[in-house]
């Protein structure tokens, strides 16, 4: 129907039911005349399958009765012997599943065995149950049973139990105050018993437990040292989040020492034990080589023995890398300032380290095999086993020292310097500023450590050393007791005071006024104090209460020399940065201002700096004050040169937080506070002769203190390496020379101020040459007098005047060869004063006034030379008794300016006034020493009629000054020496 197109054509549809009709038709017409034509063969197969059918018919009924037989002989006797063959199958099968559960017990046994051995820490015996109950599950008969296979899993856990029981045991032996030898044995032949592949190395175990137990102590000792608050860390469990540097960020620097000693103890009975197990080890590695039949010597318990042993020895190496690395992390956290660091309790924690250090040495020296003791303790074949902590070490000391260092400095400003009314202290002749017995600290005994490199170092060959244990612990029971120097003065206290400088045999009888005033009686008689026993008295060094406590900080930078040797030389350049301080204070205080700016004013910037020079034809204004400068610079080029060195040094400091407070002011602080030293309040003061007394000391308490220090020169060259002995040489060459200058440099000025500040005495010297410029010298007759005879008089008065004054200045301190010093320089100024008055007298001179200065001078000198020159033996002032009629020279022979101190200064400038005029040029070229402005006056005097010639003169000395100032300038720029 579906191929038939809709709507259905009924008249099709009848066609092709007409068609399949007789398509069937035909079909069946063939398949009869088919059937028709074999007709037989049909009939014969039909009988055949009739009689297959009758033959299983039969058969069926045979089956059906022989089944019918069949049973009825099972209800007899077939049914009774297949139930005894059942019942005899099952007795079989209920007798193997006993077996079965005996054996399951036995292993249930095992493994409660197992637990019960690890419990009582019977470790073999817990090795042995464990290998058979591994072999018992590990049997084919168990493979079937899944029952066991938690057990059989559960293997691998027991095993784990039994190295972790094995490991803890190890960290026993290893880093416990008792040692077990039983234990640990035991511990060894359960290792010897474990399978290879299941035995841990005990060597790396016992490094392990021992590197873990470094860092715990470690973390423990910044604990219990810790100052935590509950309010200031919120949360009950700070301390186990906190790090080591929080932990010290906690603790106070009072606790350091007792942290580092108790630290210190444990880390050092680490390597006693180390050690101790070593040796336990050789000695029962040869027991079990000897066959003494004990239980365990067995060729396994032998093998790891000697495995240990090895692996002990080969570890010593990284035992002790540990424990540096540790010891260093701990010293780079801890916070070591001055002074919140006491000195003291540096100097403990300096001496644990090196006591620790000395221990890691004797603990590593056997640690190369083949080399002997005797050669491995030689510092030319030793290795730096310890090179992490000696690093840390000296990088802690050096940043300790430098703010011990800064605030040593800046204290020493602030409470002495700045204060010291300096005043010239009574001491005896041989009063020694710096003993060499004060040197020395006495550091607690290390008698611990002292027993152990005896041991070490001190055996005989073959001898067995000796074995270290926690009683020789040299950290054990450490008290952080106050330190003392061997003549028992406390280092906090020092060494700088009157009474300990004096030792039991100064001479304190020769001393007149110093034994009085110690007694502080009143028993002498003034009229017995004379200038003999004033002199007498001033045989003594000459100190102040600065000097005494420069010293005091020197000999506490000495005693760092010895503590640090590594850092002996950065210490001594500090102690010379302390002198030179001490040198550049000493000209600020005493010297004024004016005097001062010119004497360091950079001449060389000056001339170099664009601009600098005026163009050629006119005149630079600067250059009298410059040329004066010059002069004043050359008078004492080595203590300009370490003046400037100690400002440039001082200004690029940055000092600590701690220093701002003794200053009174915020941090940061630089170093420019320390360049700032106000003059001393009695250098304009008449009463006191311009503080003369107090300029005295301190320009000479610094040739005191080089003259203490030279004793120690030998002393201070072996404290520093063989290579920066030379040091030693060469500050005291420059030193030397500086205290001379200062003292010639301050006692000049001092000499001057005496002269020139007024109502000192009756005159000063401008007011003496104000006058007398003033008077008629354009006279040609004098043969009534000199008109500045009044004058001269009342400067002679001065003169005696100033002669009596002195002598009683401070008391009678100064010392008469300093006395004779002043007044050799109070010479200098008047010779100059009377080259002045000369030059002010200007063009209206005479030659015959110049003749009659001359003379008038000549009476001056012989003044001078009667108050100041006195030579005969005995008089007063004669310290010695022996005379001292030589001419005081206040510059050497061959210094550039010994001419300007001299009478042939005032004799050379005269003579120039009566030479010709074109040879003036000249002249002054040849005299650069007179300033200036003396050069311009005897021009003028000798070209005065001619101006032209008179400006080209000048023009020419200006150039050359010019010239010569800058070539000057460079050359004391530069230490032609090389210092």
């Amino acid at each position: 129907l579906k191929d038939l197109a809709h709507p259905w054509d009924l008249a099709a549809i009848e066609e092709r039911i007409r068609d399949y009709s007789v398509f069937s038709e035909k079909i069946n017409a063939q398949l009869s005349s088919r059937v028709m034509a074999n007709y037989n063969e049909f009939v014969q197969g039909m009988q055949q399958v009739q009689a297959v059918e009758t033959e299983l018919t039969l058969i069926g009924v045979l089956v059906k009765n022989g089944r019918r037989k069949l049973q009825e002989r099972d209800l007899g006797l077939v049914r009774g012997s297949m139930h005894v063959t059942r019942q005899h199958k099952k007795s079989q099968r209920l007798t193997s599943l006993l077996d079965t559960l005996s054996e399951f017990q036995g292993v249930v046994r095992m493994h409660a065995r197992l637990g019960e051995c690890l419990s009582s820490d019977n470790y073999c015996e817990a090795i042995a149950q464990q290998q058979a109950l591994q072999e018992a599950v590990a049997a084919e008969k168990f493979q079937q049973f899944p029952g066991l296979l938690s057990l059989r899993e559960g293997l691998s856990g027991h095993i784990a139990n039994v190295q972790q029981k094995l490991s803890d045991g190890l960290r026993v032996a290893a880093v416990s105050a008792a040692f077990d030898a039983e234990r640990y044995e035991e511990i060894l032949k359960a290792y010897s018993m474990m399978a290879p592949d299941q035995a841990l190395s005990v060597g790396k175990e016992l490094l392990r437990h021992v590197t873990e137990c470094i860092v715990a102590v470690s973390r423990q000792c910044m604990l219990m040292f810790s100052a935590d608050s509950e309010h200031e860390r919120p949360g009950g469990d700070w301390h186990r989040k906190a790090n080591i540097r929080e932990l010290v960020g906690c603790m106070e620097p009072t606790q350091f020492v007792d942290c580092t000693a108790r630290l210190y103890e444990h880390l050092c009975d680490f390597l006693y034990r180390h050690q101790f197990l070593c040796r336990w080890h050789e000695y029962r590695a040869k027991e079990a080589e000897s066959g003494d039949g004990q239980p365990g010597s067995n060729d396994r318990f032998r093998e790891v023995l000697r495995d240990v042993l090895t692996e002990l020895n080969s570890s010593k190496r990284n035992v002790w890398h540990h424990i540096s690395q540790q010891v260093s992390l701990v010293l780079m956290t801890l916070e070591f300032q001055y002074p919140a660091l006491s000195e003291e309790s540096f100097l403990h924690i300096l001496h644990l380290t090196q006591t620790l250090i000395e221990e890691g040495d004797n603990f590593m020296a056997d640690y190369q095999p083949g080399v002997a003791k005797s050669a491995a303790s030689s510092s030319s074949q030793w290795r730096q086993w310890s090179a992490p902590i000696k690093n840390t070490l000296k990088s802690k000391a050096h940043d300790y020292f430098q703010s011990l260092h800064h605030n040593a400095w800046v204290g020493f400003k602030v409470a002495y310097i700045e204060q010291d009314s300096w005043q010239r202290l009574p001491v005896a002749r041989n009063y020694s500023l710096i003993r060499k017995d004060r040197l020395q600290v006495s550091l607690p005994r290390r008698d611990g450590s002292a027993a152990a490199s005896a041991a070490s170092s001190g055996q005989q060959p073959g001898a067995e050393p000796r074995v270290r244990t926690a009683e020789s612990n040299p950290f054990r029971n450490y008290k952080a007791e106050s330190l003392h120097h061997p003549n028992g003065v406390s280092l906090e206290e020092g060494s700088g005071g009157l009474g300990r400088g004096v030792e039991a045999s100064d001479e304190v009888d020769e001393h007149a006024l110093l034994q009085h005033w110690i007694d502080d009686n009143d028993a002498l008689p003034q009229q017995q104090i004379g200038s003999s026993m004033l002199s007498n008295s001033n045989r003594s060094p000459v100190v102040s209460s600065s000097t005494v406590e420069l010293a005091h900080l020197l000999e506490r930078y000495f005693r760092m020399m010895t503590a640090l040797p590594q850092l002996a030389l950065d210490v001594f350049q500090s102690a010379v940065q302390l002198v030179e301080f001490y040198v550049h204070c000493v000209l600020c205080l005493f010297v004024q201002d004016r005097h001062l700016q010119a004497f360091l004013q950079d001449l060389e910037a000056v001339s170099q700096a664009p601009g600098g020079s005026p163009p050629t034809g006119v005149s630079d204004p600067k250059l009298p004050s410059r040329h004066e400068a010059l002069l004043l610079q050359r008078l004492c080029p080595e203590l300009r040169r370490a003046v400037l060195r100690a400002r440039d040094g001082m200004s690029s400091l940055s000092l600590p937080p701690s220093c701002a407070s003794m200053l009174n002011m915020q941090a940061p602080v630089s170093g420019h506070v320390l360049l700032q030293v106000a003059p001393f309040s009695k250098l304009t003061s008449p009463g006191s002769l311009c503080g003369l007394s107090e300029r005295c000391v301190g320009a000479e308490s610094v040739g005191a203190l080089l003259s203490n220090l030279k004793e120690l020169s030998g002393w201070l060259g072996d404290q520093l390496p063989k290579n920066d002995r030379e040091a030693v040489d060469r500050f005291f060459v420059q030193q030397e020379a500086i205290a001379q200058q200062l003292q010639t440099f301050v006692l000049r000025c001092a000499a001057s101020d005496v002269l020139e500040v007024p109502h000192v005495g009756r005159v000063s010297l401008d007011h003496f040459s104000n006058t007398m410029q003033a008077l008629k010298w354009d006279a040609r007759d004098f043969s009534s007098g000199s008109p500045g005879a009044p004058y001269i008089e009342q400067l002679k008065g001065q003169i005696d005047e100033l002669a009596r004054r002195i002598p009683c200045a401070g008391g009678g301190s100064i010392r008469y060869a300093t006395q004779r010093t002043i007044w050799g320089w109070m010479e200098v100024r008047i010779v100059h004063e009377c080259v002045e008055v000369i030059a002010k007298c200007g063009r209206k001179k005479s030659q015959e006034a110049l003749q009659c200065l001359a003379d008038d001078f000549q009476l001056i000198r012989a003044a001078v030379q009667q108050n100041f020159r006195p030579g005969a033996a005995g008089e007063s002032g004669d310290e010695a008794g022996v005379g001292w009629s030589e001419e005081v020279q206040l510059l050497p022979a061959d210094h550039p300016m010994f001419q300007t101190t001299q009478w042939a200064y005032l004799d050379q400038f005269i003579e120039a006034h009566g030479g010709l005029p074109a040879d003036i040029g000249v002249w002054c070229k040849r005299h650069p020493e007179y300033p200036l402005r003396l050069h311009k006056a005897v021009i003028e005097y000798l070209q005065g009629s001619n101006p032209k010639a008179q400006r080209q003169i000048y023009g020419e000395v200006e150039a050359f000054l010019t010239s010569y100032i800058a070539e000057v300038a460079r050359e004391l720029s530069t230490d032609p020496r090389g210092l």
